[in-house]
């Protein structure tokens, strides 16, 4: 008989527990859970910068490229590579007797280049105005012959052809056609800007004259056309992205550099991000090394120049190498929160829990502007103050539960309390 109403006993108890723990825990239950969470932040507002870490090189801020056609041209040579200059300074001493064939060479230089302005400046105003119009494509062609006759009666024909045009797809961007026009217009006026120097010598002391002051970079003694070059004394920094770097970085970003030579790092700007692939220089080869990355695309290096706020003319040579940072996000005033705390994101948009008022986990739609650090910056969704919760069972209640969370606890800095008399800790004692 005590067996069978043990037995009973136990059936009923266990049926019992089943039935309150199936009417607290089940799914249709609608009594109200306390959830303990355990890791939880107070949202605070901050100023969060996102940067993109890049090698430079130190590089003129322009280069001027002087060119002599006649070798015989070229009396005697009266600079070295690293010899500073000054605009109208003798970089070599003409030849009387050829000087003349040089300047006829120059003369017909001069009407090709200031034709050809004239084309791409033609060619600059028409894509603006198509861009406008959203035009298809724009594209000049010219060619400039010229003869002139020597001191012996020969006649030497100068042919010069060239080709502005940039062909733009219907519903394609006429930016880098535009960019394209816009460089080769400040090559044109720089050799016109040389040019122009060497015509103005008198005819009775001829020599090649520096149209800029700088440093001699180059001088090309043997092969032809004999040329200079001449570096700006004005120094800049010059990186390159990659395809997937472009649309992050545009120009009047602010950058940071640091460098040996420098005493601290230097706040700088972009100045200009290029549209255009880079070609081959010694500032391309070196950042390749200097930052050796794999892409899928062999051409789509993209010259960045950025200019320190202050010169540093003189403390960096060229070609050394830089750490430069582009700020290529920023936002202020922002809450930021772990991403694993987001849920259900897509791309910008996602959920997370805060405590709301009445003590329950609420969900807040969130959107992030960018992330940092393993955390994602806000710009919309959580205000300062809110109480931001993780706890990957939040989401397995149909209604918000109430939830209860740890103490916030904080250690004792080690240097304070090592610091501090034997007295203090007595007194805080007794005080409790």
């Amino acid at each position: 008989m005590n067996r069978f109403f043990f037995i009973g006993l136990s059936v009923a108890v266990t049926a019992f527990i089943a039935a309150n723990a199936l009417l607290l825990f089940g799914e249709k239950s609608i009594i109200s859970k306390n959830v303990y969470v355990s890791e939880y932040e107070r949202a605070y507002s901050n100023t969060y910068t996102e940067k993109l870490p890049k090698e430079s090189i130190v590089a003129p801020r322009a280069s001027t490229q002087i060119y002599v056609q006649e070798r015989e041209a070229i009396d005697q040579w009266t600079v070295n590579e690293g010899d500073a200059v000054q605009a109208g300074s003798e970089i070599a001493l003409l030849n009387e007797a050829e000087s003349e064939g040089q300047r006829a060479l120059w003369e017909s230089e001069k009407s090709a280049l200031e034709s050809e302005k004239s084309e791409v400046q033609s060619s600059l105003s028409a894509l603006e105005s198509a861009r406008a119009s959203q035009s298809g494509k724009e594209s000049e062609n010219t060619s400039d012959q010229s003869t002139e006759t020597n001191e012996d009666g020969d006649t030497i024909e100068y042919n010069f052809d060239f080709s502005v045009g940039v062909e733009v797809p219907q519903d394609g961007s006429f930016a880098a056609g535009i960019a394209q026009a816009e460089q080769r217009l400040a090559a044109i006026e720089s050799q016109l800007a040389v040019i122009n120097a060497q015509l103005s010598q008198s005819l009775a002391s001829p020599a090649l004259v520096s149209p800029v002051e700088g440093i001699v970079a180059k001088v090309n003694r043997d092969s032809s056309p004999l040329s200079v070059e001449i570096y700006s004394e004005e120094k800049t920094f010059v990186t390159y992205l990659l395809e997937d770097e472009w649309k992050d970085v545009a120009a009047q970003d602010r950058v940071m550099v640091q460098a040996e030579g420098l005493e601290q790092a230097v706040p700088g700007t972009v100045m200009s991000v290029s549209q255009i692939p880079a070609g081959d220089s010694r500032w391309l080869e070196a950042y390749r090394a200097l930052e050796p990355k794999e892409q899928a695309n062999p051409v789509a290096f993209y010259e960045v120049q950025i200019m320190a706020d202050e010169p540093i003319n003189g403390e960096l040579p060229f070609g050394s190498s830089a750490n430069a940072e582009v700020i290529i996000n920023e936002a202020t005033e922002a809450v930021a929160m772990p991403q694993p705390w987001i849920f259900n994101r897509y791309d910008t948009s996602g959920f997370a829990y805060v405590l709301a008022e009445q003590g329950n986990a609420a969900v807040v739609p969130v959107t992030v502007n960018f992330e940092v650090d393993g955390k994602a910056v806000l710009s919309d969704g959580i205000a300062p103050g809110t109480v931001m919760l993780k706890d990957s069972t939040l989401s397995d209640f149909k209604t918000p539960p109430n939830v209860f969370m740890p103490f916030p606890s904080e250690q004792p800095d080690y240097e304070f309390a090592k610091n501090t008399n034997w007295r203090k800790y007595v007194e805080f004692l007794l005080a409790r």
